[in-house]
């Protein structure tokens, strides 16, 4: 007989889902329409990873899968506007708007030839919502600039050779959700939500969650506090560890327990691969070996405080490469 615990998680999963279904119709139709839907899809992105600890493990592919398709045909429509703007012809689209989030050099100072102005164009805050989107960046050193207090959500998108640091509005945040980066380095303060990663390379993550989920990866170095099991699909060369000691200051001990993860068990080292059902442990995935790892040193992360040496340099040291490979 199923117990009441149990019960309920399946009637929960059942209305989430009814729910779910319901949403996705619902955004199909304002997407033909041409109507702006991006904060309804990230609401729903935020739902999503809230039900996942009641969610079965196929109900969760099979949502997660839906939340892509969305993307999709948002990112499609975003596309089919700007080229009849282009073209002359007006046409309402939905796309992020308003400021511009420049590249700051206020705490690094890389040369001005490492940040191409052209790199920067699509770093943009959407002031109606303040949410946060960087994408088509390459060659950049980025520093996120705070635009209101409303809890909010981040994008990362198509960003390659690049350091991109948001521990300025980590504090606001209640999602990260990172496509296609690669040769990246990601640096993020705690903050009470979740980050999502797709479709990246040789990168590495810098952050503090609630819940964490990495898909469609390889060769990505994962420095974490998670109060819950990191989840990885269809990735490999992936290695975890905690934050490293030379960042977690008393600022950062501070805003843990602000954001309500501090005194939590930091889960970095139970992982759960999607792909891997056997008892033995997955071959995705692995510990970093902080006693050698040379990041993990007094000094290595003073790189991203100083500014001390160029762009290059700093990815080079920071990046997984074979000196990091244990």
């Amino acid at each position: 007989m199923a117990s009441a615990g149990s019960a309920a998680n399946a009637e929960a999963a059942a209305k989430f889902w009814s729910n779910f279904q319901h949403q996705k119709q619902q955004i199909k139709q304002m997407a033909s329409r041409n109507q702006d839907i991006s904060q309804r899809l990230r609401n729903l992105d935020t739902s999503l990873r809230e039900a996942l600890i009641y969610l079965p493990p196929y109900d969760q592919k099979q949502l997660t899968r839906d939340l892509d398709e969305l993307r999709a045909l948002l990112h499609k429509t975003s596309v089919d506007s700007s080229l009849m703007v282009s073209n002359g012809k007006s046409k309402a689209g939905f796309r992020f708007k308003s400021a511009v989030t420049r590249p700051a050099e206020p705490l690094m100072s890389p040369p001005a030839a490492a940040i191409p102005e052209a790199n920067t164009r699509d770093c943009v805050a959407d002031t109606k919502d303040t949410s946060y989107s960087f994408a088509g960046i390459t060659g950049a050193w980025v520093i996120a600039e705070l635009h209101g207090t409303s809890q909010t959500d981040c994008e990362l998108r198509d960003i390659t050779d690049s350091i991109i640091d948001l521990r300025p509005i980590s504090h606001s945040l209640r999602a990260l959700n990172c496509h296609r980066l690669q040769n990246t380095l990601v640096i993020c303060g705690p903050f009470a939500g979740s980050a999502t990663v797709r479709d990246t390379k040789h990168s590495t993550l810098i952050l503090g969650v609630r819940q964490f989920r990495l898909e469609n990866s390889n060769t990505v170095d994962v420095f974490v506090y998670c109060t819950s099991h990191p989840i990885i699909e269809n990735s490999s060369a992936v290695r975890f560890a905690p934050l490293p000691t030379s960042l977690v200051s008393e600022m950062v001990l501070g805003e843990l327990e602000k954001s309500g993860l501090g005194g939590l068990e930091n889960c970095f080292d139970k992982v759960d691969d999607f792909n891997w059902l056997k008892r033995m442990a997955s071959p995705n995935w692995s510990l970093l070996n902080t006693q050698v790892d040379c990041r993990t040193g007094k000094d290595a992360w003073l790189l991203v405080n100083q500014g001390s040496r160029p762009l290059d340099q700093a990815l080079e040291q920071l990046l997984p490469n074979e000196k990091t490979n244990i």
